[in-house]
């Protein structure tokens, strides 16, 4: 495959901080989404090496991440090519991106109240998902994001104190607070031993006020609700999610490939 033409290409950002490949993943999402390769094409893996200051072993498996998600289709002779109809609407359920970049991309005002606080026990969706006793101390973090001054997602969020680092064990049980953190995803990198690796998401539809919601809505309107399970590598619970969705300012694609 030739080279594409430095002067059509956009200069990539370096890889951040964190698993290299799941930064380097995220990096050319990012790149991706923000329509930075002309014709959706990738350039050949040494010159994306190169950009990134990563090995071509990196560049390669989150090629391949980026493969199996669905995102990009590779074959020989053609190069890779970003999949026709990806977009933030169409990926968000495998929260590679945030809820903030999807909400964003429709509306000028995004913004987003957040809280944490610890609670000595789970509730009963907690206990059944994350196979915990209920008297389990899980970290509760409550999300509402608001898109032109209306609540669009809402998110809560029950991660077992126990799996996270004993520093912040401690100060969270000395009375101290969560620092506030971008993501779930993000917070799970430091849980020693319970990073998420996988989530796995159930498509629950309802309608206020038959089912509780912190979303202004009128009776009778339908929302969506998500609820995920967050597992580590060894396949264990380690958080759930349930996710709000008023779909008069969210609707998800689900995009199938081979």
């Amino acid at each position: 495959m030739t080279s594409t033409d430095p002067a059509t290409t956009p200069a990539l950002q370096r890889v951040g901080n964190g698993s290299l490949t799941g930064r380097t993943t995220n990096t050319l999402l990012d790149a991706i989404l923000n329509r930075q390769f002309p014709d959706n094409r990738l350039p050949p893996e040494p010159e994306l090496a190169e950009q990134l200051a990563v090995s071509r072993t990196t560049i390669r498996a989150a090629l391949q991440s980026l493969e199996r998600l669905g995102v990009l289709s590779r074959a020989p002779g053609r190069g890779t090519m970003v999949r026709a109809h990806v977009g933030r609407e169409s990926i968000v359920l495998q929260r590679l991106i945030g809820f903030r970049g999807l909400l964003m991309e429709r509306h000028d005002d995004v913004q987003v109240n957040q809280r944490y606080w610890l609670r000595d026990h789970t509730d009963e969706i907690g206990t059944r998902t994350l196979k915990v006793p209920t008297e389990t101390p899980v970290i509760v973090s409550e999300k509402t994001f608001v898109a032109d001054g209306h609540p669009a997602i809402h998110i809560s969020d029950q991660i077992p104190l126990q799996y996270c680092a004993p520093a912040l064990q401690e100060q969270l049980l000395s009375g101290g607070e969560v620092p506030a953190q971008d993501s779930i995803f993000e917070f799970s990198r430091s849980w020693p031993g319970r990073e998420i690796d996988h989530t796995v998401v159930e498509l629950i539809p309802a309608v206020a006020p038959a089912e509780r919601t912190t979303l202004q809505l009128e009776d009778g309107t339908p929302f969506m609700r998500l609820l995920e399970t967050h597992y580590n590598v060894a396949g264990e619970p380690v958080a759930m999610s349930e996710v709000h969705v008023d779909d008069r300012y969210v609707r998800f694609n689900v995009v199938r490939h081979d």
